[in-house]
């Protein structure tokens, strides 16, 4: 008889000797690696040699963890290129004036002001509200809804009073513009994927006050492992953005770090972060020779190639590296995520860091200034060299750079970059040999899965059942769950069932010291960058690892605001976020 578990998995490390697995095995959840209790098989003769071959093949398939991905490139292709407004600037003869890159911000710049207008979910014919449903997707068709597509008033709610205001602020606070004096007063979206949004008919006459871009949002069904897509509408002469459009996932609307984050990914390509606008600019070069491959393409404008010498404290780096996988829809409007896992930027879903590297080349387009003092700062890469950047991640299996890439899974469950979670080294044998420069094993079949954009470089993934805001607790054995939780590096930590590994714990941050919880005991306990803590109770030896404040203090900002009819308040930008905005502590 052969009892199995719906996706179940088994471990390519299990002996073909066993004939009972009581392991916890990673399996697929929508597309995201899951730890599930492992099936019971009992196994005899040659029936046991074809299920292993059979289970092993299956787990190839689960360790194929992946967040969503971006679309914009593809979506930007059926939209076409925006139409340009002309429309007068701020100071007699700014229609021609060429902005300096010196970083000098004139005076009479200010933070962009981006207003938001929902239309499209207030009309139940316009999203789903039960399975079966037909709906447009908004770009030229229609799709079947699921149940993950169901828009609930809930979500509703969070998607127009929270999550959007919050993407939102993320550029008002890092960008400032030469401002719009007049109101926008768009011409007809007729022919573009722009034109499947509504938009009020006095835009079209009366105009937009008091904004200086103006975007359309709806909640339609989205392609699978798409969280959310977004495309520009309008721009001005210069090139600089003045509407778009932004199609939010309902089954991905939270407040979730994430979500947040993937909204305003999606939004920075309406402003500019995308291939055309930066090839149009001048801002793309290719280099051949790095790493083995052909060439590279990168971005070498002044602004970026200084921060990206900075954050990998890299003298000779010639640029930052676009994304060369994924495809038309990813490739190439993104940050190479090999060099760039955590950047808001990169091609994958993840709480990224709004960096030096992505306001950077923003003020390279020319139409944006950074409120430099604004960035986050991000871990992966910061300080590496020029060997990252140069080199192959792993050489025989054995890397330079042990905090951001990986070799082998091993039982215990670490930290990913990200500090949100719990996973394991993600490195899969392929079908066949990877090209030559990404042969980093003695096998050079063995190497990250190929959707991931890491060059097929191993790195830690979580499981979607391991996060330490909402961790099933079972899989995570010495961790303590919540939404203010972090993960910690430990060494040599166990409990009475022997090696735990890192765990997660309650994290306070206050004025720039980090202070911790962990299981057992309520107590908070002062933990200060460099030295440890030694936990009791739980614990029967080793210590957890204090981490740095940018390690796990960088939160977004969750912005208030009450539902109306366009979405938008009237009230200046410093006196909104001092009336709505509260520190967003969960995951």
């Amino acid at each position: 008889m052969l009892t199995t578990h719906f996706r179940c998995c088994i471990s390519p490390r299990v002996s073909g000797a066993y004939s009972l697995f009581p392991l916890f095995l990673p399996c697929i959840k929508r597309k995201r690696l899951m730890m599930l209790p492992a099936c019971v098989i009992p196994m005899h003769g040659a029936l046991k040699l074809a299920i292993l071959l059979m289970l092993v093949w299956c787990c190839s398939l689960c360790l194929a963890k992946s967040g969503d991905r971006c679309m914009f490139d593809e979506i930007a292709a059926k939209a076409g290129r925006p139409r340009v407004l002309a429309l007068r600037r701020t100071k007699a003869g700014m229609e021609n004036v060429k902005y300096d890159r010196t970083g000098s911000v004139d005076p009479e710049w200010q933070h962009i002001r981006i207003v938001v207008f929902a239309e499209d979910m207030k009309d139940r014919s316009r999203y789903c509200t039960s399975a079966g449903q037909e709906r447009p997707t908004f770009f030229g068709e229609t799709a079947t809804c699921s149940q993950e597509d169901i828009l609930t008033a809930a979500k509703r709610d969070i998607a127009v009073t929270k999550l959007l205001p919050s993407a939102v602020q993320m550029h008002m606070d890092r960008l400032l513009v030469d401002p719009i004096t007049e109101p926008l007063v768009f011409p007809p979206f007729d022919g573009s994927v722009c034109s499947e949004f509504k938009v009020p008919s006095s835009h079209f006459s009366e105009g937009v006050p008091d904004a200086d871009m103006v975007m359309y949002a709806a909640a339609g069904p989205t392609p699978e492992g798409v969280a959310a897509w977004a495309t520009g509408c309008i721009t001005l002469d210069d090139g600089r953005a003045v509407a778009g459009v932004t199609n939010l996932g309902p089954g991905s609307i939270s407040l979730s770090e994430t979500s947040i984050r993937t909204a305003a990914h999606e939004i920075a390509h309406i402003l500019g972060f995308n291939f055309r606008a930066m090839n149009d600019a001048g801002m793309v070069q290719r280099i051949p020779g790095v790493r083995g491959k052909v060439d590279v393409t990168l971005i070498s404008s002044p602004r970026t190639l200084q921060k990206a010498r900075e954050h990998y404290n890299c003298p000779d780096a010639p640029g930052m590296e676009l994304e060369d996988e994924g495809g038309s829809g990813t490739a190439l409007s993104h940050w190479e995520r090999r060099n760039a896992k955590d950047e808001i930027m990169s091609g994958i879903s993840s709480p990224g860091r709004y960096t030096a590297l992505t306001m950077a080349a923003f003020e390279d387009l020319g139409y944006y200034r950074g409120a430099w003092g604004s960035e986050e700062p991000m871990g992966w890469g910061n300080n590496s060299g020029c060997e990252l950047l140069n080199e192959s991640c792993l050489v025989n299996g054995v890397t330079a750079h042990p905090d951001m890439f990986c070799n082998e899974t091993v039982s215990k469950l670490v930290c990913n970059s990200e500090r949100d979670g719990l996973g394991r080294c993600n490195v899969i044998k392929h079908e066949n040999p990877l090209p030559p420069q990404y042969h980093y094993f003695s096998d050079p079949s063995r190497g990250a899965p190929s959707h991931l954009l890491m060059d097929y470089c191993p790195s830690i993934d979580a499981f979607s059942n391991t996060p330490c805001a909402d961790g099933e607790t079972k899989f995570m054995r010495g961790s303590l769950i919540g939404p203010s939780s972090m993960c910690l590096k430990a060494e040599g930590l166990r409990d009475s069932q022997g090696v735990i590994g890192d765990v997660c714990a309650d994290v306070r941050c206050d004025g720039g010291e980090v202070s911790i919880r962990y299981l057992g005991d309520d107590a908070w306990h002062p933990c200060p960058e460099g030295s440890h803590i030694k936990p009791t109770t739980t614990f029967t030896d080793g210590v957890i690892v204090c981490p740095t404040y940018s390690e796990v203090c960088i939160k977004a900002t969750v912005v208030v605001r009450p539902s109306s009819a366009s979405y938008r308040s009237s009230v200046p930008q410093s006196l909104l976020l001092t009336l709505f905005a509260i520190v967003y502590a969960a995951c």
